[in-house]
């Protein structure tokens, strides 16, 4: 038997050693001993944290005391499985005074393997809530069992602390514990409880009588919940003869760890508070009072992200947060996630207005909400689990909203200037600032100017001899000493574009959502030795468009035959962010024999055959009732013919009106070979027969990307021909309706049964885009199908250079989707240049 006396508790314990102990202690040179072989024990205060909430942050504010006169061996950052803990403990040596760790106890029977591989002497329950409820059973009273191993598997003479505010702590199992209870508190009567609490400036100030004496403490970080986990800190350092002053000390120097209500003040004199680190209905309830607290006569804005891991209460869960909100003087609510739009669902439901609250389930619009609304004197919340990465959307206000950024014609174009304040904030350890604008970058030596207001960068307006900044509204963001400007996007366009620029403006319609320098050009006008492009940028201003030479674009949307050459050089500069390459029409050859390859696909295509001779036609023939014969690389109608089988030959129309009754295979050969257009392939294409009132229709669907990068349904438009027409093209069309009013009026479609339809076709033309993007990259599209008469859809081909600004000079009916078309292009680019 070996035996040691623990110099702080004065309890004599009897530990047996074996061979195996004494060989695992000597591997890791560490001066304390193992029980059973397993389990660490040290002869130190081994202090050891838990709790649904407040971990991380109690043992930051204890080790925060405890340094400033003993040397700690601690858990670093939140890694506080058991596994982990023995990792750190690997770095344990005699000079250590304190061990404190914390333990992460998500799982069942996670505290028993904790204390398996040491075993504390003091031990921590911040709390018992509903974090992990889930992986518990579902009820807190499993929670508490699970949470009580901590108590069962420490050492039985130790000292435990817990809050005695905290009702669903008095379900854990302290009966059988023989060591010393100490308690925490603000309501109830404690061991240590805080009294006099106030809110100031930077933190919170409060009293707790230690030793019969009244003492003021204060700790830099807000909210009720933060006096508790101090109050705990307090409880401990003076349980270990800390005194008063060094407690206070202690308390001054505590830095709140990362994404735990870290607050960030912006540029425009708003605030963000960063409780990213994780989330469960309690800690979400202390951030929006922490929120509330310092945000009076500020416009309180709340994002939040799905709560997880809260098992069978995870809707309550969600709902009851959404209450807590409506009960509060909240401005906005964005919620993010599946779970989260139960947040919503409960905020409506307790009376908040749904005109101010929102639900996402794509970030970058999440992103564009908060863009839009921080506004001037704004506070802003971002919290959620940490698995839904709420950290990026922090982080994406911090980069944007930190500083601003002034373009200055005065000053010398070799630096970029600030004040030293704003360079500590940075904290950036290289000389310069990198300067991005589209593809052109430049190292700017930072200069100081003490003149300057904290969170202000000027920039030069002359970036180089032959390139400045526009005078457009630009988006600015930081990342690390990379300062970007943008978006700058590029759009190729046709000569008669080029020449007439206004009539590009529809596309502009929503350039306050894009902001930043967009220009048109022509493929001439790329210089690909300058990296330089000449061409015509649009004003807001002046709603017009001026020219200028340009950087390199961070995005081009093509609506050119682009060269081949052209484009593999963009692409080397810019990377894959041209999209709608190769324009043109898509050869409907190769694209019947891509698409039919897809067993989801092929039912959705009309049967097409090569044209070889007469046979392939007159084989068709002997199948269906009707063919089309297509040139395979031509649109607009042009070169197609239509050939119905009568009961004696054949009637021979095409798209100029003319119908010829045909008696014999020959005559019908010799007649399809005058009309076939010279050197151009053709196919032979089943007939689809759906007409309306004797007029064949069929569908154009747009589809496109827009800023969350996806692919969604733009518009549907249903062009009816001319009586007797064999196409319904521009000069073959009697009317142009909207899709979802042909599909009431002419299939006699419900509401309902439409949108149910308008998804189907959706999801269908969504697959054939990306079947049609592998090896390309494609943004914009208008699909053409036909609807039969039993509600099935076929797809008869996909066109990149379909009909869009020209809607403009046509009749009404086909303008009505262009403000649903035109800008949409522009937002994908601009989401594909990092704006």
């Amino acid at each position: 038997m070996i035996y040691f006396v623990d110099r702080y508790f004065n309890v004599r314990t009897s530990v047996k050693i074996c061979k195996a102990t004494v060989d695992f202690r000597k591997k890791f040179d560490i001066g304390g001993y193992y029980k059973d072989s397993n389990t660490l024990i040290f002869d130190i205060p081994t202090i050891a944290i838990t709790g649904s909430s407040g971990k991380t942050t109690t043992r930051a504010i204890i080790f925060s005391i405890l340094e400033t006169k003993w040397k700690v061996l601690k858990t670093v950052d939140n890694k506080n499985l058991p596994f982990q803990n023995k990792q750190t403990l690997k770095s344990y040596d005699s000079s250590y005074q304190a061990v404190l760790l914390e333990f992460g106890m998500g799982r069942p029977g996670v505290g028993k393997n904790h204390c398996n591989v040491i075993q504390p002497n003091i031990s921590i329950i911040t709390n018992i809530g509903t974090a992990h409820y889930g992986n518990f059973g579902n009820s807190v009273e499993s929670t508490a069992k699970n949470k009580s191993y901590l108590i069962k598997y420490m050492h039985p003479r130790g000292t435990l602390l817990l809050n005695n505010d905290d009702e669903n702590s008095k379900l854990l199992e302290t009966k059988t514990f023989a060591g010393k209870i100490i308690t925490i508190g603000i309501r109830n009567k404690a061991d240590y409880q805080a009294s006099n609490i106030r809110f100031v400036d930077q933190g919170v100030c409060f009293q707790v009588a230690l030793d019969r004496q009244s003492i003021e403490f204060f700790i830099p970080a807000y909210g009720l919940h933060n006096v508790y986990n101090a109050l705990v800190a307090i409880a401990v350092c003076h349980h270990l003869k800390f005194s008063p002053i060094e407690i206070q000390l202690g308390l001054k120097r505590y830095q709140p760890p990362i994404k735990r209500l870290n607050f960030y003040h912006l540029s425009n004199a708003s605030m963000l508070i960063d409780d990213t680190v994780n989330a469960n209905p309690e800690s979400v309830k202390t951030a929006i009072d922490v929120l509330i607290e310092r945000g009076e006569e500020k416009k309180k804005i709340v994002v939040l992200g799905s709560m997880l891991e809260l098992g069978e209460y995870e809707v309550a869960g969600h709902i009851d947060v959404g209450g807590y909100l409506a009960k509060n003087d909240i401005d906005l609510i964005y919620t993010f996630g599946k779970a989260a739009k139960s947040i919503m669902e409960g905020a409506i439901k307790a009376g908040f207005p749904t005109d101010r609250i929102q639900h996402f389930s794509h970030r970058v619009e999440l992103h564009a909400a908060i863009k839009q609304s921080l506004e001037k004197n704004s506070i802003i919340l971002v919290k959620g689990s940490s698995k839904m990465k709420m950290d990026q959307t922090a982080k994406y206000i911090r980069d944007r909203f930190l500083y601003s950024v002034y373009v200055d014609s005065t000053v010398n174009q070799d630096s970029i200037y600030l004040n030293n304040s704003t360079l500590q904030q940075m904290n950036i350890a290289s000389p310069y600032i990198t300067f991005h604008f589209g593809a052109f970058a430049k190292n700017f030596p930072i200069q100081i100017d003490p003149s300057l207001k904290n969170g202000v960068i000027r920039l030069p307006k002359q970036l180089s001899d032959d390139l400045e900044i526009p005078a457009v509204p630009c988006e600015y963001y930081m990342d690390d000493h990379h300062l970007h400007s943008g978006p700058v996007i590029g759009l190729l366009v046709l000569p008669r574009y080029y020449n007439d620029p206004p009539q590009q403006l529809l596309r502009f319609a929503d350039y306050d959502g894009i902001k930043g320098l967009v220009f048109l050009c022509k493929q001439s006008d790329i210089n690909i030795d300058t990296r330089r492009i000449e061409g015509y940028y649009y004003t807001p201003e002046t709603e017009d468009f001026v020219a200028g030479t340009f950087p390199y674009p961070s995005a081009f949307f093509n609506r050119t035959r682009l060269k081949k050459r052209i484009y593999r050089h963009l692409q080397q500069h810019i990377g894959d962010t041209v999209f709608n390459y190769p324009y043109g029409n898509t050869d409907k050859w190769s694209f019947y024999k891509q698409m039919s390859e897809k067993s989801k696909i092929i039912k959705h295509l009309p049967n097409t055959v090569q044209y070889v001779n007469i046979k392939s036609l007159i084989k068709m023939l002997r199948t269906y009732p009707a063919i089309y014969m297509k040139p395979t690389t031509l649109a607009g109608g042009n070169g197609i013919l239509y050939v119905k089988k009568l009961k004696k030959g054949f009637l021979l129309s095409t798209p100029s009106g003319s119908k010829q009754r045909i008696h014999t295979k020959n005559a019908l050969a010799e007649q399809v070979s005058m009309r076939l257009v010279k050197n151009k392939k053709y196919i032979v294409q089943q007939a689809i027969p759906y007409e309306y009132k004797g007029k064949k229709i069929d569908f154009r669907v747009y589809i496109q990307k827009d800023e969350t990068k996806n692919w969604k349904f733009s518009g549907m438009e249903t062009k009816i021909a001319k009586s007797g027409s064999i196409i319904s093209n521009s000069k073959n069309r009697e009317a142009v309706i909207p899709g979802e009013e042909a599909l009431m009026k002419i299939y006699g479609l419900s509401e309902k049964e439409t949108v149910k339809k308008i998804i189907e076709i959706t999801k269908l033309c969504i697959k054939v885009l990306n079947i049609l993007e592998k090896g390309s990259h494609i943004g914009d599209a208008a699909i053409d199908l036909i609807i039969d008469g039993n509600g099935e859809m076929w797809i008869l081909e996909v066109q990149l250079n379909y009909a869009a600004e020209i809607k403009a000079f046509r009749l009404d009916d086909e303008q009505a989707v262009l403000p649903n078309i035109l800008p949409t292009p522009l937002k994908y680019a601009k989401s594909l240049t990092g704006f």
